[in-house]
């Protein structure tokens, strides 16, 4: 049997972008040998590779374009690990943003307070399972329209040891349904319109019904509207947005009458784009 280091010479020959893969070929052998880090993938590339039919599967799968992601079935997410699959979309960094920002504004809004925290839209769940991590909670609540999706947030809570109630529903709806409560609202719904702004693999291997939407406010615009249904005195809202939304989003907000004293903020990825819209809800 080859040995591990012999395994990735072997392999990043056959790669077409070297500098850019050859780290995945590593990740790949990584969980081939149940290694959990690249430091010991180097203090072990002698050892001899367990199973090498496998390695030789996953990286055709890798060559096809398939996501290493979800050939290995997980994803690392702000310091924690998180299951994927196609049931789901592969956390970005874009959204680690968001969820850095989403930590921040929670902890300056509501100082020193137990929170009532909804990861709507979740997928995998790794935004609310993240924050849930990082500030005082009261309770943590995951939804989304996938019961395929539900299922696995269930499993990725159990992973990471967080307590929390997965709601299967459209929106706000569960919430207004069971008559939950919350303080902050987390989402990042599908805002995508063109199929031709996404990269070949997002298309073939990604949920489709997570990315792509036919009006990409309806979300946004249920969100916000249904929010007054289920909060408390106030409400922050975070949500990640398309990088060509925050002129819509605008417009939305002063087009309606509200019920509840609005004051919102967009803030910029680390690529220059519009990436959050962050909006405070207080009641009047």
């Amino acid at each position: 049997m080859p040995s591990l280091f012999e395994v990735y010479k072997q392999a990043c020959k056959e790669l077409k972008n070297p500098k850019k893969d050859e780290i995945n070929v590593r990740i790949l052998l990584c969980a081939n040998n149940n290694l959990y880090s690249m430091s010991e993938f180097y203090l072990k590339k002698d050892e001899n590779i367990k199973d090498l039919p496998r390695f030789k599967k996953d990286f055709s799968r890798f060559l096809n374009g398939e996501p290493i992601q979800y050939i290995i079935g997980n994803s690392e997410f702000f310091g924690s690990n998180f299951k994927v699959d196609p049931r789901v979309l592969i956390p970005r960094q874009e959204t680690e943003e968001v969820a850095l920002y989403a930590l921040r504004k929670i902890l300056s809004t509501f100082p020193n307070q137990e929170i009532s925290l909804a990861d709507v839209c979740c997928g995998s769940g790794c935004i609310g399972i993240s924050l849930a991590k990082h500030i005082p909670l009261k309770y943590l609540y995951l939804s989304d329209i996938s019961q395929d999706a539900c299922d696995l947030a269930v499993e990725n809570l159990a992973l990471n040891n967080v307590n929390g109630y997965v709601l299967h529903g459209d929106g706000l709806k569960p919430f207004i349904k069971h008559n939950i409560k919350v303080d902050v609202i987390v989402a990042n719904p599908p805002y995508i319109l063109n199929k031709n702004d996404v990269d070949k693999s997002v298309l073939l291997y990604e949920p489709h019904n997570a990315l792509f939407i036919d009006d990409n406010l309806t979300i946004y615009r249920s969100i916000i509207n249904d929010a007054i249904k289920i909060m408390n005195d106030k409400m922050l809202i975070v949500f990640e947005i398309g990088y060509d939304l925050k002129d819509k989003l605008i417009k939305l907000i002063h087009e309606e009458e509200h019920e509840v004293d609005i004051t919102y903020t967009f803030r910029k990825d680390i690529n220059g784009k519009d990436r959050i819209f962050s909006l405070l809800l207080e009641k009047k």
